[in-house]
């Protein structure tokens, strides 16, 4: 027994303290039974109160009793307060489905009574009352009842079968009182000075619920009144755009005639270099033409054009009537969309005649005409025209516009080949008539460039680019090939006669700003010939010196100053270096006089003297050099030799007009 209380901490205390057990075990039942005497002393004195709580706790399990037998019954009270709720509810919902079935049947009943009685008033208004805008409250109401009288469901009634027709007259005299209304109304169009717009915007709008009725109930009165609204409309815009047009194109001038062209037949060839025969550069300059291509160009006033007496050409007048036409379009395809709706082709057999004429009118012009700057603007003009319509999105004028852009491309082209053939045709000149000077075709086919150029925008790049480039390459044919060939002996006379034609064309076009491929064209031609005409000049002068250098540099740097001494050069030094010394300044007096008398352009004669005198001080400063090689030790004629920097000197006398 021991054993199982070794765990025990007082028991192993004990042990520890050496503790006899005998006596330990006596102490602790002594301690035990004096606890048990204080605890039932305890228990005595709290007799009373044990009593008091158990009667206490009998009391209130009596209460809790009654209170389970309570909840009891509430709770049976609310089942059937459940019960009674949902009855209430099942005949709410009874009740509000029953509500809902009266009130449709109620408004069905309601809408079919309104619908199946005529009031006597509203025979009335439609049978006597004036057409005037209260009129329309009157077929809005007759319009609901003819529907009505049309539904399937309606005709199943007996009331249908009293009213049927009754409705039926009422809408008979309706339409015609309508119809007739709306003819009236567009043969007050047809009045001369009549607004056509603000009368489509002020009365005919206001009554477009008439049409809509008519093409409901009445199609062959709607039928009636849109062929009256077509014939009318289309013999107003005719009138209207015939008159125009005929009265502008009365004032209208030709830029351009057939015989305009930039080059010359073989027989006019003499006239080439004629001052007095050569054509007028005008009807190939743009000037303020291009005007029309603005956002802000108005059309054009005949009366203005009578009292000022200003120049109109063709594109102002299409111009004009462009604009005229879009604005006119675009209103009508607004009021057609609005009354007669969109499904109608209203809009194209209002215009098919005017169309047509314009059409005919501008066929007309460009079967007789050989205006290429002309033909380009009308198709720029008709392209923004019809970019604008694009941007409105109005698209009745999409087969006209291409039309038109065909035909003015077409005839752009034609001209273009005109003026190619007149530079083909070109005869090659004898060498007696041709002048160095600029010539008159030269001028014009710049002006020409440049003014295709200013207008190549707007989409229309790739096809004058390329008409240019046929033109481009003929004129270079005529002018390099067939008259530059005439002069192939006379090389300087050929660069002379190159730099002043390629120099006054590339200031032509410099002047409109038109930089592109005949620009380029013309400057690589111009600077070429500087080259050719530098050397030219100055083999005249100084030809022996020039020779010395190239003849002798290069046997100098394979052979040296052995090989050099050997040749024939060498052995004329002495006499090229004594006649430089005696002719040195009359050679640049000459060369002086000959770019002044050869350049009519006085800042290109310039530039040209300039480099003549550059390259003649490079020739001399590579001619000394030679000579200092070949004698190392002095020349013995060094007292002729022109120092560089005395050659200087005497260029800066000319170089001051540089």
């Amino acid at each position: 027994d021991l054993r199982s209380f070794e765990q025990d901490e007082l028991v192993k205390k004990a042990l520890a303290d050496g503790v006899d057990l005998r006596q330990y075990a006596t102490q602790v039942d002594e301690e035990l039974r004096q606890v048990e005497r204080e605890s039932i002393m305890d228990y005595i004195e709290e007799a009373e109160e044990l009593a008091s709580l158990h009667t206490q706790i009998r009391q209130c399990d009596s209460i809790l009793d009654n209170m389970e037998t309570m909840l009891s019954g509430f709770q049976g009270d609310l089942a059937n307060i459940s019960a009674e709720i949902k009855h209430l509810q099942d005949e709410s919902i009874s009740m509000n489905i029953r509500l809902r079935n009266r009130r449709a049947v109620e408004g069905q009943l309601s809408e079919f009574i309104t619908q199946a009685v005529i009031p006597p008033q509203l025979v009335t208004n439609i049978c006597a009352a004036e057409v005037n805008e209260a009129y329309i409250e009157y077929v809005v109401e007759l319009n609901s009842k003819v529907r009505f009288a049309k539904q399937e469901k309606a005709q199943r009634t007996r009331a249908y079968r009293e009213i049927h027709a009754s409705v039926d007259k009422l809408r008979t005299k309706a339409a015609q009182r309508m119809r007739d209304f709306l003819l009236q109304k567009i043969g007050a169009l047809k009045k001369r000075m009549t607004n056509v717009q603000i009368l489509q915007q002020a009365v005919l709008l206001k009554f477009k619920t008439f049409y809509a009725f008519l093409l409901e109930h009445a199609p062959d009165k709607a039928g009636e009144v849109l062929d009256a609204y077509n014939t009318t409309m289309s013999s107003i815009f005719h009138r209207l755009f015939k008159a125009h047009v005929g009265e502008l194109a009365r004032l209208a001038v030709d830029a351009a005639a057939k015989t305009d062209v930039v080059g010359e037949e073989a027989e006019s060839v003499a006239s080439l270099f004629a001052k007095s025969a050569a054509r007028g550069e005008a009807p190939f300059k743009l000037g303020d033409r291009a005007e029309v291509l603005d956002k802000s160009y108005t059309p054009i006033i005949p009366a203005i054009v009578y009292s000022t007496k200003q120049v109109v050409h063709f594109e102002a007048v299409w111009a004009s009537t462009m604009t005229m036409l879009v604005d006119t379009a675009c209103s009508e395809h607004a009021f057609c969309h609005d009354f007669f709706g969109p499904q109608h082709a209203v809009f194209e057999n209002v215009h098919g005649r005017t169309l047509n004429q314009l059409a005919s009118v501008l066929e007309d012009f460009l079967g007789t005409t050989y205006d290429t700057i002309g033909c380009l603007l009308l198709v720029r003009v008709s392209r923004r025209h019809q970019g604008v319509m694009g941007s409105r999105n109005v698209g009745g004028l999409k087969a006209f516009f291409e039309h038109v852009l065909k035909v003015c491309w077409e005839r752009f082209f034609a001209t273009v080949e005109h003026q190619h053939a007149s530079l083909v045709k070109t005869a090659q000149p004898p060498p007696a008539t041709l002048e160095v000077h600029p010539l008159p075709v030269v001028r014009r086919y710049a002006e020409l460039a440049a003014s295709l150029q200013l207008l190549a925008a707007d989409g229309v790049e790739q096809r004058v680019i390329s008409a240019m480039s046929t033109l481009r390459s003929a004129l270079h044919a005529m002018l390099v090939t067939r008259y530059g060939g005439v002069l192939r002996a006379q090389r300087k006379l050929q660069a002379v006669f190159l730099i002043n034609n390629a120099d006054a064309a590339a200031a032509i076009l410099r002047e409109h700003g038109a930089v592109a491929e005949d620009l380029r064209m013309f400057e690589e031609l111009l600077e070429a010939n500087k080259a050719v005409f530098v050397e030219e000049v100055l083999d005249a002068q100084f030809g022996k010196v020039i020779r010395f250098v190239k003849q002798t540099e290069q046997p100098l740097a394979h052979g040296g100053v052995a090989a050099v001494r050997e040749t024939a050069e060498y052995k004329q030094l002495e006499a090229v270096v004594k006649e430089f010394h005696a002719s040195w300044k009359r050679g640049i007096e000459a060369i002086n006089v000959e770019v002044m008398k050869s350049f009519a352009n006085f800042k290109n004669g310039m530039e040209i003297l300039k480099q003549a005198l550059t390259q003649l001080l490079l020739y001399h400063t590579r001619f000394l050099e030679l000579v200092k090689k070949l004698f190392p030790e002095g020349a013995p004629f060094a007292k002729f030799v022109i120092s560089i920097s005395t050659i200087m000197n005497e260029i800066k006398l000319y170089s001051r007009n540089f």
